[in-house]
Parts: C-alpha cells; structure tokens; sequence
C-alpha cells in the first residue's frame, strides 16, 4: 500500500518546495507519495486545527501529517505520534494546533522528537528530515522520549469563531442551526458588524448579493456567504472573528 505525506502548513511559498525537496532526497521507495500541499492562513492555530482535521477526515488510514506551523515566540516541543482512529501519523510544534484532531481521533502513541537544536527554518532541516523517516516505518520510539498527554497545549475555541475562509469568501464557523426554517431571516453579529441574512438548504438558490447562513459540507460547520459575491472581503473580517445570529 501507498503511503501519503500532506504537508499542512502557511509555508507555501518557495518554501513548501524546499520541504518537499527534503523529503524527496530522504525517501528510498517509490510508494511514498508527497500530496499538494495543504495550506493555512499565516500564523494561525485556529486555522490549523481545522485544517488538519478536515484532512484527517478526507485522507486514507496510515496518511502522515507533517503540521509546520508556528507563531510562537518560544520554541515548543516537537510532538511525533499515531492516533487510535485511522492510524494516522502526525508531526508538528506543541501549539494547540493538534486539539480537534486529538479529541475526535485519539492518541495511539506520542513522543518528543530528539531535539538537535535550533536551526532557521527547522521545517526543512529537522522536521522534514524525521517526517521522512516516518513514512519510511522508522519506529516513533526510536525518534523520540514519551511525551506526557497532559501536556498537549489546548486550543479552547469559543462557539461562532470562524475557523476557515475559502477563496470564495465563504467563512465557516461554529453553531446550531435548531429550530430554523428555509427563508427565515437572522440578524447576524460579525465581530460587531451587523448585516441581515437568510437561512438557506442550498445558498447558490438565492439571488445574487444575498447573505445566507447554511449547513456547510465541512465537519459539520455553519457557513455564512454573499450569494455570487466574496463576502469575507466585504466585511473585512478575519479566522478567529465571532459570528452570532438570532431568527428576527
């Protein structure tokens, strides 16, 4: 069986070439596969978590995840593991950005990769490097010291936090549609901007220029959009910002 390596990261630039260039000179079999690379908004935990998990859904048992994203001002702790669903491996910074996959998806395994030190880019001379090893079936115990499972950093994310905006403008996010009905209107509250929508089964069935809640095909997120037009760019509004609404 093929395995897969999807690099998840805001390193998509001349970067990710760089790191799929590692792998490339690290790998000895021709049944690994490097996928496009999936990318995250610049520097955000939030973005990631969804990120990852969205592709720990969509990617086949065994996939290794290489997460090189991390804006913090200390160096964290490198975690390598597997989860109990899937047998997925994963690799990545101690940041918060592992919450949603840990909770849905278990811990198998998990160890502190060796550290050998700082280096600029250590994405491409430390993380790369091991990400190979592990899609080569080196053992994690023999990359690695135990690493304590209360010690995972915990990203607490608030219900209605936008987690995702697409290139459409789409901006997914968490909360409850119960008790709504097709066409029933809704006062929305976007980080303090104001604007009146709809609640719609299908949104492309709307007129142009409409604002529309809707059940999105992601994890079980809600979506809000502009019929035919980027409504993320209208409003300005970021991953992270609070989306409430109330049937009016």
């Amino acid at each position: 069986m093929k395995k897969r390596i999807v690099f998840i990261t805001d390193c998509v630039d001349l970067a990710y070439n760089e790191l799929r260039g590692v792998i490339l000179n690290n790998i000895k079999s021709d049944k690994i596969i490097i996928e496009p690379v999936a990318p995250v908004a610049p520097f955000s935990i939030i973005n990631g978590n969804f990120v990852l998990r969205l592709m720990a859904e969509t990617y086949p048992k065994g996939t290794v995840f290489s997460v090189i994203l991390n804006p913090s001002k200390e160096r964290p702790a490198r975690l390598i593991g597997k989860t109990k669903k899937k047998d997925i491996y994963f690799m990545g910074a101690n940041t918060g950005v592992f919450t949603w996959l840990f909770r849905d998806f278990g811990v198998e395994e998990l160890y502190e990769l060796n550290d050998p030190g700082f280096f600029p880019f250590g994405g491409k001379y430390v993380h790369a490097p091991a990400v190979a090893q592990i899609a080569m079936g080196k053992p994690l115990k023999n990359m690695g010291h135990p690493f304590d499972i209360k010690k995972v950093v915990k990203n607490d994310i608030p219900c209605g936090t936008i987690f995702h905006i697409d290139n459409f403008g789409l901006m997914k996010f968490t909360g409850e549609l119960t008790g709504l009905n097709e066409g029933d209107k809704l006062k929305v509250n976007v980080s303090g901007k104001i604007l009146m929508a709809v609640y719609a089964k299908r949104m492309m069935s709307r007129e142009t220029g409409e604002w529309i809640i809707y059940s999105g095909s992601s994890l079980g997120l809600l979506e809000l959009g502009k019929v035919r037009e980027n409504g993320a760019k209208k409003l300005n509004v970021e991953i992270g910002d609070i989306i409430t609404f109330k049937k009016i």
